[in-house]
């Protein structure tokens, strides 16, 4: 399904300051930015400029502070939550934390996990969103997807999302696909069993993690997996190289887990990864295990930074 709109009918403010649209508050300029209502409208986009960032919550992206000269497209206001017993469809800029709490008024489980979470539908299903013991993919039947390199929407079942530990299809291939919606199956329960595991699972991202008081992008290593299968703790690693409380200018890892870096103050997109790197490098040398990030990132970074990069994601 092709899509065509003319510009004029979609919300753009050129030269958009994207501080107040990504959870670390970096200050980055878009040279323009999209609001858009519904899928066609972010098909459009795609149409008249080719290669766009979407952006939900920017909780998992890193904007360079050099700015990002192609287009970014917000999907804030492609917001809707709709259910019809079990079956539950979202589109791509809803907030996973609302669809954690209108699940449970439906009497719905399945999105517990999601309390508590700084992110859109969208995001969380490319990157296969988890926490205690729950997962997007759990309950997932199907997306729409835009093909941005054969224009058109596509249908694509769990099955063809091929996910895995923070991964799907569609992070694999981020300039190829963009979420547009996605279809879920949850299950009937007991609303006190519900809201007492959104409670408890509230309650472990208030001890263990950082509010967004301190701007922040989540954890940002995979915890890694030895040969044997053991799943080791990222931010434990970090944390017995020494570096809680490390800082770069205005960036730091955080005082009571190694596995978040903080914005201080006006921290730039180089102070962040030049944090990451010191991580990376000291987890490397102490015990042999190279972490890799599991961040994003947008826009035109300089030449050390891209270095930095190419080690952090393994390319």
């Amino acid at each position: 399904m092709s899509c065509t709109c003319s510009k004029s009918n979609i919300e753009f403010y050129p030269n958009f300051q994207l501080q107040n649209f990504n959870t670390l508050k970096i200050s980055s300029v878009a040279n323009i930015a999209y609001f858009v209502k519904n899928e066609r409208e972010l098909c459009s986009v795609f149409e008249m400029h080719g290669n766009s960032h979407v952006l939900g919550w920017g909780s998992n992206t890193l904007f360079s502070s050099l700015g990002i000269k192609e287009p970014v497209i917000l999907t804030k206001k492609m917001s809707d939550i709709s259910f019809r017993r079990e079956i539950v469809e979202v589109e791509a800029g809803a907030s996973v934390q609302k669809l954690s709490v209108e699940a449970f008024n439906n009497g719905l489980s399945g999105f517990e996990f999601l309390i508590g979470i700084p992110a859109s539908l969208g995001g969380a299903v490319a990157m296969n969103a988890g926490a205690h013991g729950q997962c997007i993919s759990d309950n997932f039947i199907s997306a729409r997807v835009y093909d941005t390199v054969e224009k058109k929407i596509l249908t694509l079942s769990k099955d063809e999302l091929n996910f895995s530990y923070r991964n799907s299809l569609i992070k694999q291939n981020p300039n190829k696909y963009v979420v547009l919606s996605a279809k879920f199956e949850l299950l009937k329960k007991d609303k006190d069993l519900i809201k007492r595991h959104m409670d408890e699972n509230s309650e472990f991202r208030k001890r263990v993690q950082p509010s967004l008081v301190l701007p922040n992008l989540g954890s940002v290593f995979k915890n890694p997996v030895l040969p044997d299968g053991e799943k080791l703790s990222a931010g434990l690693l970090v944390d017995k190289c020494g570096l809680k409380g490390f800082h770069i200018n205005n960036a730091g890892v955080w005082e009571k887990h190694g596995n978040f870096v903080i914005n201080y103050h006006n921290c730039t997109s180089a102070d962040y990864l030049n944090v990451l790197y010191k991580m990376y490098n000291s987890v490397k040398e102490k015990f042999n295990i190279e972490l890799e990030c599991e961040i994003v990132r947008a826009g035109q970074f300089s030449e050390l930074e891209d270095k930095i990069w190419k080690i952090l994601k393994k390319d």
